[in-house]
């Protein structure tokens, strides 16, 4: 059965259009395409050593690879071409926490040095850190972690703006030195997705600043669509990054499957269509994840009810398969 993705309320923004991840004239560069607001001028970083995706998308395949022209749903949805075919053709992963352990010992102290450096009295200890992490984005987290400390709201906002924006440049920094490694397991599953022919995309609503090269160091360049927070209007729990990602795959969600660490991520894949698994961490384990295809602590570890064995790409195709039997 195959269900279409659901328009957005309000519907989508008509900046996103389908382009390279970084400058290539002739023609796609080694991980294909990606969805941006702009074009990606960053550069390379070395990633783990996985297979390159074999071969290049068909012409066929890139004229449904469509650009968002309209503002409304009703432009978007005649500018998509969806694609069901009832099997698992494209895994996308969450970012923070699903990619790598970057919430704790990463975001964290670039948040508790940007609060240093702009003179704000606060430090993030590891679980208030987490209690926040509740809040999608790192500027309403610190706005609102200001006003519950009696900040006036006008002021808070300000402040976090400025504080965010220091702490984007920090993280950036750490990324690109190369400060985290891929959770144990996840090098060998994205390489068993790209020997199965299985396309990789992103959907967070992080930063494209820090996004792009962390995801870059912990995969490689096999991502072929990537939606970032600044390309979405509303951030996760709404599915709004799920059904960009769909649509800049030309496949409906009954082709895909999503890969998160939390509720508020689960929330988000589910509210697009998509069966889900979740790969929970230290902050995340005793979430609802109630609507998810399978649970697991890790991707080299089984499920908690005693389901052993990593996660691999067949594992990954047969839970894709078992949750739409079941719809």
């Amino acid at each position: 059965m195959a269900v279409k993705s659901p328009p957005l309320r309000g519907g989508y923004r008509g900046a996103s259009r389908v382009e390279p991840w970084s400058d290539t004239p002739n023609g796609p560069p080694p991980g294909g395409w990606a969805v941006s607001g702009r074009h990606e001028h960053s550069s390379q970083v070395a990633g783990p050593s996985i297979p390159a995706r074999r071969g290049a998308p068909s012409d066929d395949v890139r004229r449904k690879r469509v650009a968002v022209q309209g503002t409304g749903a009703d432009a978007a949805a005649a500018a998509t071409t969806t694609v069901g075919t009832g099997r698992l053709e494209a895994v996308i992963f969450d970012v923070d926490g699903t990619l790598a352990d970057t919430e704790r010992d990463g975001h964290r102290p670039a948040f508790n040095e940007a609060f240093r450096r702009h003179g704000v009295d606060l430090d993030w200890d590891v679980d208030h850190y987490g209690s926040l992490l509740r809040i999608t984005g790192g500027h309403r987290r610190v706005a609102a972690d200001l006003k519950d400390r009696g900040w006036d709201p006008d002021d808070a906002d300000h402040v976090a703006l400025d504080i965010h924006k220091t702490k984007t440049a920090l993280f950036v920094e750490r990324v690109k030195s190369g400060a985290f490694d891929p959770r144990p397991g996840l090098t060998e599953f994205v390489g068993g997705l790209v020997d199965a022919g299985i396309r990789i995309a992103v959907a967070t609503t992080g930063r494209r600043d820090w996004a792009v090269p962390l995801v870059r160091h912990l995969i490689g360049d096999v991502v072929e669509v990537m939606i970032t927070g600044d390309e979405v209007e509303r951030l996760k729990p709404d599915p709004e990054a799920y059904v960009l990602a769909l649509q800049g795959l030309g496949l409906d969600a009954s082709a895909a499957l999503a890969l998160e660490d939390s509720g508020v991520g689960a929330t988000a894949a589910t509210g697009a269509g998509l069966a889900t698994i979740v790969v929970t961490n230290g902050y995340t384990a005793t979430q609802d994840f109630s609507a998810a295809a399978l649970v697991l602590p890790g991707y080299d570890e089984g499920a908690a009810q005693g389901d052993a064995g990593p996660l691999t790409a067949q594992r990954a195709i047969d839970v894709h398969a078992a949750w739409w039997r079941d719809r």
